[in-house]
């Protein structure tokens, strides 16, 4: 089997620091899941602490990745991959940030399970579904399969309806005096944080379509649905 290059042996390091970046964010993503659906205040706890290992990994894949800009001078399907690294890290990032918001907000706002359960229940809901897109997104990454990636985008909108159920529960909850208005905005902006979570993965799922394609899909509609 002939050597690796260094090229080559940065280009693996810095998939594997991806790699590394995804699954930690995706271990954020379980806890907090489950820290909703057993209303395991400690475990959410837990999630807020762990966003600094995020953070941490971004960095270094950032790092790297410059670094190999500056030194080797990709091109072509390198150079898109390069970018795309460095485009990924910084949207798994900023979904790490929401992940950890919704964490530290449920637990501020623990009350909402028992006063607002209707409202609890759909945060549930848009977890689980955000988590599918995201699940679906980094599957797409790590195989490097645009085929994949194009699925994401109709997976959002089941996360869009129910963003939608919460506005409207909280507004009918309100107005009937059935509900504090601060514990509503706390329910709508957590609402938000789950939708930019899915937001985020259609981005990173179009970054794979440019990567391995050089297409762009951004903003395109009729996205195939298939296999949802």
């Amino acid at each position: 089997m002939p050597q690796k290059s260094a090229g080559e042996r940065e280009l693996q390091a810095i998939s594997g620091k991806l790699e590394e970046l995804m699954q930690t964010v995706l271990q954020q993503f379980v806890g907090l899941k489950r820290g909703l659906d057993g209303a395991d205040f400690v475990l959410l706890k837990s999630i807020v602490a762990g966003d600094e290992k995020v953070d941490a990994i971004e960095l270094d894949l950032d790092d790297l990745s410059m670094l190999f800009v500056a030194n080797r001078a990709p091109m072509g399907q390198s150079l898109r991959f390069m970018f795309g690294a460095i485009d990924v890290a910084a949207a798994l990032e900023r979904i790490g940030d929401c992940i950890e918001y919704v964490a530290r907000h449920a637990i501020d706002t623990k009350e909402l399970r028992t006063e607002c359960a209707d409202g609890w229940h759909l945060l549930q809901d848009m977890t689980t579904k955000a988590f599918s897109v995201y699940e679906r997104a980094m599957t797409s990454v790590s195989n490097r399969d645009p085929k994949i990636a194009k699925t994401v985008p109709a997976m959002d909108d089941l996360v869009d309806a129910l963003q939608d159920q919460a506005y409207k529960l909280v507004i009918d909850r309100v107005r009937k005096g059935q509900l504090d208005v601060e514990m509503g905005i706390h329910l709508i902006l957590m609402a938000n944080k789950l939708e930019s979570i899915a937001d985020i993965a259609c981005h990173i799922a179009q970054m794979v379509v440019y990567i391995v394609e050089d297409e762009r899909i951004r903003h395109q509609h009729g996205v195939p649905s298939q296999n949802l």
